[in-house]
């Protein structure tokens, strides 16, 4: 073995700074930053700030997504083919972080327009800054799995980036509503009280973003030496990128799982604060039950890296999904019976049992891994990007779904006098249907054939195809 194949073989094979991961974690932080307002607001934002009707939020987001779907994997497969010095994803990381927060900022910008100019105002910045997301988010995500070889340091970086998370959620959940009653004169429907918050946190982002960038190295993708392309290899290697993911068994199966898990996690999500704000009748206990939620998913990355280098992925990952489904139940009986002094904890032990997140992310990287040894072509942004995408569809069929359900079972935005009969269907409606699609979620886990001792096999054959000169 030459010298150079073994620097290549020991920089692959090695672990990686406590610095590095601390540093890569800020790319989770500036995520966290830009997207928990859109994820967890913006529907409350465009019906009791903006005024739009449910149906119009509704076609607003599902065109997004369907801008999306074309978007996010060609992005992915821009990306994995992108050459610079800094490497095939972190250059997004830097010009992309600055973009995000402007166009976040513009997403909660109300203006004092026509509603059918509101309407389409809502939807343009809503798309940017989805396309804006995907550039920055995906780009941090496929980070991970172009640093290192090692699947227990993958399983490492994705631990200090949920703890990241864990921690700016905390943060985030605990100030959010307080930010937009404090900015917003004590009104939770204050046009300047949701400027004002996401304001703030852009401004926070990207900073954020830079950190990662500036702190990690990509060691793992196309060679130095690959020769300029013309436009049309580059169009023929982007379509062998696709045919080849949509291929593997293994990586439709995760697609569909996150697609599935995170139509209800998003859906929920997105209509939650409708749980507080009519059917708890206290938007106060929002700070107190996502701020708990945040401390229970900081532990989440605690105790999951041992599950995930002890026993096959696919499993944690169904077994996550079936306990979020039952908290989902509880949830229910909180709201049926005002159990307002059950919120905290209740929000702690949803957070501190969401191994689906972290379990997608080391899961995804081995799915890769096992496409790029079958077919010598690594696809690292497609994959990955159709994982990003699930994310997106996921947030926007739940959003939009749940909106039109609670439309559908009597809600009226700002009405104080709704029936116990409308509010327990809203209740039901917040609660069981994701706890259905959780279920499911856990079936098509279980469809994945990737196991523990797969990856390991994967793993050595890497190390050994690098020393040998076929991978970078």
């Amino acid at each position: 073995m030459n010298t150079s194949s073994t620097s290549t073989l020991t920089d692959v094979n090695k672990k990686l700074p406590i610095r590095t991961k601390i540093g890569y974690s800020f790319g989770e932080i500036g995520s966290q930053c830009s997207w928990t307002l859109v994820s967890s607001y913006l529907t409350v934002f465009y019906t009791d700030v903006v005024g739009l009707a449910p149906a119009v939020i509704s076609i607003i987001m599902l065109i997004a997504r369907v801008w999306d779907a074309a978007v996010d994997p060609m992005f992915g497969a821009i990306a994995e083919n992108t050459k610079t010095k800094w490497g095939r994803f972190r250059p997004y990381i830097l010009w992309g972080a600055p973009v995000l927060a402007l166009f976040n900022c513009l997403t909660f910008l109300n203006l004092d327009i026509p509603d059918p100019w509101k309407a389409i105002w809502c939807g343009a910045t809503y798309l940017a800054a989805g396309m804006a997301y995907t550039a920055v988010n995906l780009s941090v995500q496929c980070l991970a799995n172009t640093m290192t070889a090692l699947n227990g340091e993958r399983v490492s970086l994705n631990a200090f980036k949920g703890i990241g998370s864990g921690l700016i959620q905390m943060v985030i959940s605990a100030i959010t509503m307080p930010m937009i009653l404090f900015f917003g004169g004590g009104s939770a429907s204050s046009s300047k009280g949701y400027f004002m918050a996401v304001l703030m946190f852009s401004i926070v982002s990207v900073p954020c973003f830079w950190v990662c960038f500036a702190s990690t190295k990509e060691i793992i993708g196309r060679r130095d030496d690959e020769p300029k392309q013309t436009l049309g290899e580059t169009m023929r290697k982007l379509a062998r990128s696709f045919q080849i993911t949509f291929k593997d068994r293994n990586a439709v199966f995760l697609m569909l799982a996150m697609l599935t898990f995170l139509t209800g996690l998003f859906g929920r999500i997105g209509i939650m604060a409708y749980y507080f704000i009519y059917i708890m009748k206290n938007p106060v206990l929002i700070a107190g039950f996502a701020t708990a939620m945040s401390a229970g998913m900081l532990v989440v990355n605690l105790y999951a890296p041992f599950l995930l280098n002890h026993f096959s992925k696919k499993y944690i990952g169904a077994a996550g999904c079936i306990v979020q489904a039952l908290c989902c139940v509880w949830f229910f009986i909180i709201g049926e019976y005002n159990l307002t002094g059950m919120v905290a904890i209740s929000g702690f032990v949803y957070g501190a049992t969401n191994l689906v997140s972290i379990t997608c992310f080391t899961l995804c990287a081995e799915v890769i891994d096992d496409n790029w040894i079958k077919t010598g072509v690594r696809s690292d942004g497609v994959i990955q990007s159709c994982i990003s995408f699930s994310t997106k569809l996921g947030n926007a069929i739940g959003g939009s779904v749940g909106i039109l359900a609670l439309g559908a079972v009597g809600y009226v935005a700002n009405a104080t006098d709704l029936s116990p009969a409308v509010l327990t269907h809203m209740n039901i409606v917040i609660n069981f249907a994701p706890a259905v699609f959780f279920i499911l979620a856990a079936i098509l886990f279980l469809c994945i054939g990737m196991t523990k001792e797969k990856a390991r096999e994967n793993e050595i054959s890497i190390g050994e195809k690098v020393a040998r000169g076929e991978f970078k």
